[in-house]
């Protein structure tokens, strides 16, 4: 008695665990230090038995150990790539700590940050901590879960393969972190400099004045006094940022 076994269906697991995997390791939230990598594994494997059914049937049918070598590599690839274009986002956060620290006396102020594993400015690692919260209150990790989920539909296992259009649109995502670092430091940046001037005014006006004993005061002063008072305004350009990053770079990634 011959029986047929549905080999492309018994094949989507494995592949779609590893495209799973690979985002989960790249991407925020999932793929923060913090979380210990057995964890991630065991979610990731979690989510991918869930999602297997979206994938379809894997089109490899035993041809040989290496086609099948690549097969895994271009679905961790795509993984790896949905992640990373989802974390793009949150590299923003470090250029904006390190400006506005520079520019209001705190630069010498240094952290580890637990996501990078690297030194970086007291306000970057307050930046990028807040940014987390926002993203899972804004049910970021939902849409990332989303996104995943559309990844199975628009590019099936074992058959697809990033295009150069997927590749501009994330580079495109990366180019916009210059911009929106200058847009939102800029106010910060306009109040430092007018206090900047002001503090030079008075030094003229009062040549007695030790000028670096009061700026250096002041200007931490008047940055935390700034970031208090924005932190509303700020966290809400900071889900629209994160929100839109991450719409956008499933869209990329899927062509949805």
């Amino acid at each position: 008695m011959n029986i047929d076994l549905p080999v492309g269906a018994l094949w989507s697991l494995p592949l779609a665990s590893v495209r799973t995997l690979a985002m989960f390791m790249a991407a925020p939230i999932f793929g923060h230090n913090a979380v210990p990598v057995r964890v991630r594994v065991g979610l990731g494997l979690a989510v991918a038995v869930v999602a297997a059914p979206l994938a379809g049937p894997a089109s490899w049918v035993g041809e040989s150990n290496l086609a099948f070598a690549a097969l895994v590599a271009n679905e961790a690839f795509i993984g790896v790539t949905l992640g990373f274009g989802i974390r793009i986002m949150f590299l923003v956060f470090a250029p904006i700590g390190e400006v506005i620290s520079m520019q209001g006396g705190l630069g010498a102020a240094t952290a580890l940050d637990p996501t990078f594993g690297t030194s970086s400015p007291v306000l970057g690692t307050l930046l990028q901590a807040a940014g987390v919260v926002l993203f899972m209150a804004a049910d970021g990790h939902h849409a990332l879960l989303r996104g995943l989920a559309s990844s199975f539909e628009q590019l099936p296992v074992g058959e697809a393969t990033l295009g150069q259009d997927q590749f501009s649109a994330i580079i495109s995502l990366g180019s916009a972190i210059f911009e929106i670092t200058a847009r939102l430091a800029a106010p910060i940046l306009v109040v430092m400099f007018v206090t900047n001037v002001g503090v030079g005014i008075l030094g003229r006006a009062i040549p007695q004045l030790n000028l670096m004993a009061v700026q250096l005061p002041a200007q931490i002063a008047i940055v935390l006094a700034i970031l208090a008072v924005s932190a509303a305004p700020l966290s809400e350009a900071i889900i629209k940022l994160l929100s839109n990053g991450t719409q956008n770079a499933i869209a990329a990634m899927t062509g949805g």
